[in-house]
Formats: structure tokens, C-alpha cells, sequence
């Protein structure tokens, strides 16, 4: 049996970009959740006359519920009591949608764009943490609370944090500090400190483990709702915020939150107190709050920051997806040129129809239809087995497998696989383009972070690599069926006897 030594030769790079495409993508993963990225411009805002923001209070109190949606909140007893008495907001915390990356944008007044801080890290506060240009820093015993997940306002440049204890292990649970939280938080917001902030996590932490609709969501909600209460009871003449820094989705996970879209992206707010108006309006972006907090504690944000009094921004709300950054236009220039030499190479080399990449196709519109569109909101983005991704296009694959079987014994090596390959890993290169994640992929410690991209990148990387698996095989099976196929040699004629 003889084979071809070239379709050996092709199986076996392509087995082995098979094998390093999943490698790449854990690299991936871990870089967009636990790297910083190039900071950039920020998204613009609507602009309008110069308008007072808001007269300072003796004592302002901040209270944010981690995880809280928009939905959930407007139906909480105290929160809307409370907001009913002063100014109603929907706040839009921008891209993307990270706890600590929309609580710097918090505490400065700057985009996650403009920081680049898109991850919550490796679990440790920032070293530094926030200097001068952030709010707390500004303030003289400025005091801050954490449920849990300290190191958020570890790193925020309070004079004085409180949490659990700093060597409880990412995940783990300190007993003693969940026993006694809830009473310093009432003492700190009671204190005569011009800035108190409580972050609470109950919320957060069950939107993850139990999805955005589940009861158990719901019931600690509930409970953070009624800790509002008794922290606005021990301080009833302060300026009160009551703030959520994102939403969840319905499913929860390693994920739940981080992507784009709007109900995540937009949450309920309000401001209730002395020299409150009753009002409402948005949406207004996250560093509109931060420099009504500013205004409130008699700091500043940061001298870039593009935020707005609070009137202006009520005055002039965000339109629809303002918030979210547009794709860099020599990104995506140079993407789309890839996508077109993708095509090209696809279009040259298919000569008959079946020969395209259906099976490319088909795998997209099946991940789409049965588990939703990527993002980095959705769990399967996260998941390094990519199991819950992968199930969905197995079809695909195997049409991969056929069609470059057939497609190997009518036509060249070479244009069977770029009839099956070429578009794919163009769409592929082109993601990881537009995301500006070259430089990851080589090594470098930068979050490629860009809305929609990002994620859809992460699906690319497994699905290519198992449409390149499945070529491989055909090539495989193709160069030993041709050698098997091979007539014999006739014999050798043979004199009469």
C-alpha cells in the first residue's frame, strides 16, 4: 500500500495547528480576564451649556449593590422608596461590564477605556492603588466597607478600608469578618466621615452561581434591600447614592456579566437627600455619577474626565449604544482586508459548490441559534474545555470531514484545503485583528478587549481548530485509499512451455 507523502505531510500540520489553536485560546482567556489594556480615547458624550452640578453635602453615603439589574431593583421596597424621594437614574456603566473596571470609573471619572483596567485582576488589590486622581484620595477620612472580594476597595485609594481578612485565599470565606460586616458598615456610615462607601456581594455572588432570574437572585436581593434600609436608618440626613455597577444574565456562571449589551450594561440608580431634586432621567454614563459624587464631596475627578454635571447629563442622556467603544478604525480597516483575502482565497480555489465552507457556516449559525451569540457576558467564552461551544457545531465538523474527503479526490491538495480552511482562518485572524491581540498571543501581558470581537474570538480559536482537525483526517484517509486503490503492476509475460 503506497500514500502520499504530501497529504501526510499536510495532515500533519494541520493536526498540529489542531492542537495549538486551544492552547492559544486558554492564553486568550486569561489574558482578557486578568491583564490591563493599552489605555485609549474614551467614548464621547453629549455636550451642552455649563450648568452648577450638585451643592456639597456635610456627608455623603454610597451604597452599591454588586450585580443589582435595573428590573430587580425598580421592584425593591427601600431602593425605591429611596428613590422616589430624590433623582431616579438609569446609569450606564460603559464597557466593558466588570466590577472593578466600572468602580475605578467610579472613583475617577475615566472610562475603562481611558484607564485600560478592563479585569478584576488576579483577585489582589492594585498596586498602587488610586492616587490623587480618584475621589477618595481627595477626601480626609474617606471610609470604605466590603462584604466581600476586598481588594475592589483595596484598591480604590480610601484612607480607610474594612474586609475580610486580606490572606482569605480568591473564593474563599472569612467567617469572622461575614459575622461582623454589616455592624461596622452601620458604625461607618453613622461616623461623622464626609465619605462612606459599602460595596455589598450577596447579589453578585448569586447572580453568578444561580443566573439573573433565579430565586435565589431574587432573595438576595431582597436582603441587600433590607441591609439598605438599616444603613439609611443610621444616617437618614446624609446624601445617600444607591448604585449597581452591572446586571447578570438569566444563566449566570464564570461570566454572567462583561459583554455589551444593554441589559447588562444598564442599571438603576438614584441620589436621594439634602439638595437632591426630585427627578429622573438617563441614561447617563458611569463617570456622570462620579463627578456627581465629586460635586457632592467637594473633590474633583480626574483632569481628562469627560464627565458631565448632573444636570447636563440628565439634559442631554446617552442614545442607545454610546457608550460602548467603537472598533479602532485601522483595526478593523486591516481586519476587513483580511476577511477579503479570506474570500478571495476561498472563491479561487472552490470549483464546485459543495467544495465551499458550509461547514464554517453552518457551525456559526448553529452556536448562534442553540447557545446564543458570544460574548463576554456568556460563560461558554470563558470555559476552556469549550465543551458547551463545541457540541453545537459536531455537525459542522463532520461536513468538514466529508466534503474534504470528496473534495481531495477530485481536485489538488492545495485547493481543497483553502476551499475548506482559507475563510475560516482569515475570520479567525481578522478577530483577533480587530481585538488588537497579536501582541497577546505573542506573550505580551495586554487584554484584548473589545466589545463583540473579543468573544467571538475565543469561539474562532476552537472552531477552527476543529475544522482543521477534520481536514487533517480527510487527508489522512484520502492518501491511504489512493494508495490502496492503485492497480496492481501486470505480470511479467511468460514463455509457453
Amino acid at each position: 500500500m503506497r500514500v502520499r507523502p504530501a497529504a501526510i505531510l499536510v495532515a500533519i500540520a494541520l493536526g498540529a495547528v489542531a492542537f495549538e489553536l486551544p492552547r492559544l485560546r486558554h492564553a486568550w482567556i486569561d489574558a482578557v480576564t486578568q491583564a490591563d489594556a493599552v489605555p485609549s480615547e474614551p467614548v464621547a458624550l453629549p455636550g451642552g451649556p455649563l450648568v452648577p452640578g450638585l451643592p456639597p453635602a456635610a456627608h455623603t453615603r454610597i451604597v452599591l449593590i454588586d450585580g443589582l439589574g435595573a428590573e430587580t431593583a425598580h421592584a425593591l421596597p427601600v431602593w425605591s422608596a429611596l428613590c422616589d424621594r430624590g433623582t431616579r437614574l438609569t446609569v450606564d456603566v460603559g464597557f466593558p461590564t466588570v466590577s472593578l473596571p466600572v468602580q475605578v470609573a467610579l472613583w475617577t471619572g475615566l472610562t475603562q477605556q481611558q484607564t485600560g483596567i478592563v479585569g478584576n485582576g488576579s483577585g489582589a488589590p492594585r498596586s498602587p492603588p488610586l492616587d490623587a486622581g480618584g475621589i477618595p484620595a481627595q477626601i480626609a477620612g474617606s471610609w470604605a466597607i466590603a462584604e466581600d472580594h476586598g481588594f475592589i476597595v483595596r484598591s480604590l485609594g480610601f484612607a480607610r478600608t474594612e474586609a475580610e481578612d486580606p490572606a482569605t485565599p480568591p473564593g474563599g470565606h472569612d467567617e469572622a469578618w461575614a459575622a461582623t460586616w454589616e455592624a461596622r458598615a452601620r458604625a461607618a456610615v453613622a461616623s461623622p466621615s464626609p465619605l462612606v462607601f459599602v460595596h455589598v456581594l450577596a447579589v453578585d455572588t448569586a447572580g453568578h452561581h444561580h443566573g439573573g432570574g433565579s430565586p435565589e437572585y431574587l432573595a438576595a436581593a431582597r436582603a441587600a434591600d433590607a441591609l439598605l434600609g438599616r444603613l439609611v436608618a443610621a444616617a437618614p440626613d446624609a446624601r445617600w447614592f444607591a448604585l449597581s455597577d452591572h446586571a447578570h444574565l438569566e444563566g449566570g456562571g464564570h461570566g454572567g456579566h462583561g459583554g455589551e449589551e444593554r441589559a447588562v450594561r444598564q442599571v438603576e440608580s438614584c441620589i436621594a437627600g439634602p439638595g437632591v431634586p426630585h427627578q429622573a432621567g438617563g441614561p447617563i454614563h458611569i463617570v456622570d455619577v462620579a463627578r456627581a459624587i465629586a460635586d457632592s464631596t467637594g473633590g474633583h475627578v480626574a483632569e481628562t474626565s469627560l464627565a458631565r454635571p448632573l444636570a447636563l447629563a440628565l439634559a442631554a442622556p446617552l442614545a442607545g449604544d454610546q457608550a460602548v467603544p467603537p472598533l479602532a478604525l485601522g483595526a478593523g480597516a486591516l481586519a476587513a482586508l483580511l476577511l477579503v483575502l479570506g474570500l478571495a482565497s476561498c472563491v479561487f480555489s472552490v470549483r464546485r459548490w459543495w467544495l465551499a465552507p458550509w461547514w464554517f457556516v453552518l457551525a456559526c449559525g448553529a452556536l448562534v441559534a442553540v447557545a446564543g451569540e458570544p460574548t463576554l457576558s456568556t460563560p461558554m467564552t470563558y470555559a476552556h474545555a469549550g465543551t458547551a461551544m463545541a457540541v453545537t457545531w459536531s455537525p459542522a465538523v463532520l461536513l468538514a470531514a466529508v466534503a474534504s474527503y470528496f473534495g481531495l479526490r477530485r481536485t489538488t491538495l492545495a485547493r481543497a484545503v483553502l476551499a475548506q480552511l482559507a475563510l475560516p482562518v482569515a475570520t479567525l485572524a481578522a478577530a483577533i485583528t480587530a481585538c488588537g491581540g497579536w501582541a497577546t498571543l505573542a506573550g505580551a501581558d495586554l487584554a484584548p478587549v473589545v466589545p463583540r470581537f473579543t468573544a467571538w474570538t475565543s469561539a474562532l480559536f476552537l472552531m477552527v481548530a476543529h475544522g482543521a482537525a477534520a481536514v487533517a483526517l480527510a487527508a489522512l484517509a484520502t492518501a491511504v485509499r489512493r494508495g490502496s486503490d492503485r492497480p496492481a503492476p501486470p505480470e511479467p509475460p511468460r514463455s509457453a512451455p
